[in-house]
């Protein structure tokens, strides 16, 4: 792994949100180095801040104060229009809900971002990363006529298709069972090694969060501990 550039460099950073007269600080100065093609769990209960620092980094929400920089990018120096423009070229981006679009084929909801995006081969750039995944032999089922891991594995694809530098998932299994969470993680990892991809997860499950090789807990809107960890 190349770890000479960080892909993710978070400083300082707050998240406040107002309404009316009442301000909730979602994160408190939260502080965050992450290298180029490290597999980093964030771990913590329901409202520690983890989904908003997530939505920070993915550029669908800027902090009230700090710096969020990927690959040498400010995020806070880029406009809404500009920010999408990065994050449909460098990030991917994974949540529990999957957002597939219902109507449409496996296929060609993985082809549909592509598609838009003028790539030529969409549909065969699709069919590939859906083998990557596993899903070489549901290429033409719809979201309903697929498993919850499957669903997931589509979301996967549909996330890689921009090539991304960083992948973000946000409590992705949530909703699984364990033997079907354990092989999403294992496929995660593997496409971090493999594709030597910079890959963040967001769980409050301590399992999910074993898989990776760093663990960075928040608690309260802050980054209070963090450790390596070696999986077998």
């Amino acid at each position: 792994m190349n770890t000479s550039i960080p892909t993710l460099t978070i400083q300082d950073v707050f998240k406040i949100y107002k309404e009316g007269d009442v301000e909730t600080v979602a994160l408190r100065g939260a502080t965050l180095t992450v290298e180029r093609g490290a597999f980093v769990a964030i771990q913590g209960r329901s409202g520690s801040g983890k989904s908003t620092l997530m939505n920070l980094i993915g550029g669908l929400a800027v902090p009230s104060a700090g710096r969020i920089i990927i690959n040498d990018t400010d995020l806070l120096r880029l406009n809404e229009g500009q920010r999408a423009m990065f994050r449909r070229q460098h990030i991917g981006i994974v949540f529990q809900a999957e957002n597939l679009i219902p109507f449409l084929t496996a296929s060609e909801n993985v082809a549909l971002p592509m598609t838009l995006e003028g790539h030529h081969n969409a549909y065969r750039r699709a069919k590939s990363l859906l083998i990557e995944v596993g899903l070489g032999e549901r290429l033409h089922h719809r979201p309903n006529q697929l498993s919850g891991g499957e669903r997931q594995r589509v979301a996967i694809a549909v996330a890689l298709a921009n090539e991304p530098d960083l992948l973000l998932a946000d409590e992705l299994t949530g909703e699984l069972d364990s033997a079907t969470s354990d092989s999403i993680m294992a496929l995660l990892k593997r496409l971090n090694v493999e594709r030597g991809l910079t890959l963040i997860v967001v769980t409050h499950n301590p399992s999910v969060a074993v898989r990776a090789e760093r663990q960075v807990h928040i608690s309260d809107g802050q980054l209070r501990e963090e450790m390596v960890v070696a999986y077998a």
